[in-house]
């Protein structure tokens, strides 16, 4: 059963916070949304996992298209535990 946020295309200035984690092998993207239909926003992280020692190189590579004043940072990131 897939729901709407599977099939969800960010824009660039949804992001609000790009993390070089510092426990795992992950480049950490918060955002913040309005899905169709709601009057909340929703915030949440999109985790891009990496392989060994290419964290640093995928978030130089996503940089340059964030807005203007994004923070990025090196912090510990939660990572959800998969269901599967």
């Amino acid at each position: 059963m897939h729901t709407y946020y599977h099939h969800y295309a960010f824009k660039w200035e949804e992001f609000t916070q790009l993390a070089i984690a510092t426990n795992r092998e992950v480049v950490d993207l918060k955002y913040t949304i309005t899905m169709g239909g709601d009057d909340f926003e929703t915030n949440w992280s999109l985790n891009i996992f990496c392989k060994r020692k290419q964290k640093e190189r995928v978030a130089e590579f996503i940089r340059p298209y964030l807005s203007p004043g994004v923070p990025f940072i090196k912090t510990k990131v939660n990572v959800p535990l998969s269901t599967d």
